[in-house]
């Protein structure tokens, strides 16, 4: 019997804190402060002639809100202005990204008069503060730091009405408005304060659904849509639009005309994964030996559709798209709970949405919350494509719950890729930097191509890669296939509410097949590792390519390649140095070297550029002995070349994935550096008061024509072991034993 090749653990064995001396160097500026003084002086004296006219109403606490856009050369966390802010007692409540043009250039890789990417930084405060920013400005006795801090500004600026004014006419008279304000937790006099504002205006407010979320309120307000621009004049306002309403995939579902086989007779493999799935329910206790369904509150009522959509989830979730032909139905890996929480009553009938759209969220936060399940999927959320430079609360909440990196999340991306940009684009949550955004390609054989009604990206930045991959999802000439346990028939569908939770299955598979600890942020690198994409397809179309269709694709190795998995943690500030597995033997041709590197990150939603808090930088070392180091996982590697990176450093990105070949010469040994740097609201924070972050990190080396390459690592680094198989999964070999 030929041997299999099981993918090895313990990476982790290999790493070894290891210091670096990495300074800023001298930052050249492209303004003096004498030139600032002038430019930005009667911007400020702009603002505060605007402020005065204003009326009390727009102000609470006698506050305004300015937009203060940074030079583009001036973008790290490193540079933040807070220290200058702080002097002169402003603050900043929020940043989203920004398009300018220079006036001044302070590096050769920019061009004067040319746009570039930036952040508009969000600024509050009282007259006073904004006085005697105005003041340090023009003197000549204010601190170095302070005035280089004003070198680092291209403008000053009120935050117009206009530009928060997102709402396009709706035929209903008074549709429901979703509001957005600069306002934390403890902010409740400035809610308190919109919301008489908003009266003032012929509008309501319902403030028993406002929705806080770290420095964000979101507010549902019924007005009349020609009052939104006035509604966005007040100061707190960051964005105004209609509210979306909640999406269920809506693609045709078709019975077979072939009774399906019975489940099978057997409980799952492990019963005690808690796996949730949020979605429209059951109605039934057919797949009760399996499945468990919970009503939440608001949910009661129902309708062929939405029981249709959610068994079909779920199905998708136990037994994957299914072959008709099969004689039974594969065991399930996991059991799964099936939480109700949308409904027809969740929507007017003139289908305008109500704001139970933040009751559903609600909801779902509170099983996140009390339940804790590892693994989740959604293919439900608000019908909208995300937007560059405002976080939904969608996306915001969920995110807070996969930062811990505790729960492995798929959401489906939507079904609009057929409409026009930007309608086509990827819609929440999807776009959250701690889950896996989930596209559909149209086949399972090894010719498939993104099917064309799934959504696409790219995402935001950070979050760029989005849909993270994509899994079958079905199409006109090869259906998705599901068992409807209402009909006792297989249906025919397509669309990514099922490639979603089919691709989730896969990951729970891979969890469940191993005895070994794996951390769920392992299983996600896993995922993303083993997903393939051909160079001629977009990256923003799909991703890192179609995610592996069955555990047993990510469990083996070739004979000439190494898969080894690492699992740590990382501190702040510091670097660890990680030696890549390599083997000793002659080489015969080139090597390929594969690595995906995964974590989980907290997120600051109020600063849409600088949306995650942690990010890593990593270099490869080719050569153990010698110094020169190159960026593994630089933009220009990750991105393809329809995708124009918006900044230059991707280590903001959550999962890094790149994959290179060099000459066997180049390697010796080869090692990466990954260093953990943190921010908050964009800002530098204390490496000493920050918690370990979790990583995992796979890598693969493959050399051409050379067998024996995974037999000789084994026998080189004797910490590195197969993981351990459970005994109820058999593993065929590349002969096709098992």
């Amino acid at each position: 019997m030929a041997a299999t090749n099981i993918i090895l653990g313990y990476g982790e064995t290999l790493t070894r804190p290891h210091p670096l001396k990495r300074g800023p160097g001298d930052k050249k500026y492209p303004y003096e402060i004498g030139v600032q003084r002038q430019w930005l002086g009667e911007q400020l004296d702009l603002i505060a002639k605007v402020r005065q006219a204003e009326s009390l109403a727009l102000k609470p606490r006698g506050e305004s809100v300015a937009r203060f856009t940074l030079h583009p050369a001036f973008l790290a966390k490193t540079y933040h202005p807070n220290a200058l802010l702080q002097a002169s007692g402003l603050r900043c409540v929020g940043s989203r990204s920004a398009m300018v043009k220079p006036r001044n250039v302070a590096s050769t890789r920019q061009k004067a008069g040319e746009p570039n990417f930036t952040a508009a930084l969000y600024v509050a405060g009282d007259d006073g503060a904004f006085t005697r920013l105005a003041n340090m400005l023009q003197s000549s006795r204010t601190a170095q730091t302070h005035q280089l801090a004003f070198c680092r500004f291209e403008m000053m600026e009120t935050f117009s009405a206009k530009d928060k004014d997102l709402v396009t006419r709706p035929a209903d008279s008074k549709p429901l408005l979703e509001v957005v304000l600069h306002a934390s937790e403890g902010d409740n006099d400035i809610v308190d304060a919109f919301a008489e504002y908003v009266a003032s205006l012929d509008g309501t407010v319902d403030v028993a659904r406002v929705l806080v979320i770290s420095g964000l309120t979101f507010v549902p307000v019924r007005i009349d849509p020609n009052a939104a621009r006035a509604l966005a004049a007040f100061h707190f306002v960051r964005a105004v639009r209609v509210m979306p309403s909640l999406r269920i995939g809506g693609r045709d579902m078709r019975s077979s005309s072939a009774p399906a086989p019975l489940p099978p007779f057997m409980p799952a493999i492990n019963t005690e994964l808690k796996v949730a799935v949020f979605d429209g329910g059951l109605g039934h206790t057919n797949l009760s030996p399996w499945v468990k369904e919970t009503v939440l509150l608001g949910a009661e009522a129902t309708s062929a559709a939405y029981l249709n959509h959610g068994n079909a989830v779920t199905s998708s979730l136990l037994f994957g798209p299914i072959d008709e032909a099969a004689t039974h139905l594969p065991q399930p890996y996991a059991n799964v709970h099936h939480y109700r929480c949308i409904s027809p009553d969740l929507q007017a009938p003139s289908g305008v949405p109500d704001a139970d759209l933040y009751d559903v969220l609600k909801h779902i936060d509170q099983v996140l919350k009390n339940d804790k399940p590892s693994f989740i999927n959604l293919s439900i959320g608000p019908y909208m494509p995300i937007e560059d430079d405002e976080v939904h609360p969608w996306t915001a909440l969920l995110d807070s719950h996969l930062a811990s990196g505790d729960i492995l999340a798929t959401v489906a991306v939507g079904n609009d890729g057929e409409k026009d940009w930007p309608e086509s684009r990827v819609q929440p949550p999807s776009d959250m930097v701690n889950a896996i955004a989930v596209g559909a390609c149209d086949t399972k054989s090894t010719n498939w191509m993104r099917a064309p009604y799934s959504s696409h990206g790219p995402g935001r930045t950070p979050g760029m890669v989005k849909p993270d991959g994509v899994g079958f999802g079905g199409s006109d000439n090869e259906p998705f296939v599901v068992y409807n346990a209402l009909t006792g028939q297989y249906s025919h569908t397509t669309g990514t509410s099922f490639s979603s939770p089919a691709t989730l299955r896969t990951a729970i598979g891979v969890k469940v097949s191993l005895n070994s600890p794996l951390s769920l942020l392992a299983v996600r690198a896993l995922m993303s590792h083993h997903a393939s994409r051909p160079k001629t397809m977009l990256m923003s179309h799909v991703g890192h390519g179609r995610f592996p269709q069955n555990a047993e694709e990510v469990l083996t190795c070739d004979d000439n390649e190494v898969r080894v998995i690492y699992q740590g943690t990382l501190k702040a500030g510091e670097n660890l140095r990680a030696l890549i597995p390599f083997p000793t033997l002659p080489l015969n041709g080139k090597v390929t070297l594969r690595a995906t590197l995964c974590f989980a990150s907290q997120t600051d939603p109020e600063h849409a550029i600088n949306y995650t808090r942690a990010g890593l930088t990593v270099m490869l070392r080719p050569k153990h002995n010698r110094k020169e180091t190159i960026a593994f996982f630089s933009s220009s590697k990750m991105y393809t070349s329809e995708l124009e990176a918006r900044i230059d450093d991707q280590k903001w990105e959550t999962t890094l994935k790149h994959e290179q070949r060099f000459n066997a010469d180049t390697l010796h040994d080869p090692m990466f550096d990954i260093t953990y740097g943190a921010r908050e609201d964009g800002k530098s924070v204390d490496n000493k008061s920050l918690p370990p972050l979790p990583y995992a990190m796979v890598v693969t080396v493959s050399a051409e024509d050379t067998p024996g390459v995974y037999n000789n690592i084994r026998q080189r680094y004797q910490t590195l072991q197969p993981v351990e198989v459970h005994p109820d999964i058999r593993i065929k070999t590349a002969s096709g034993q098992s």
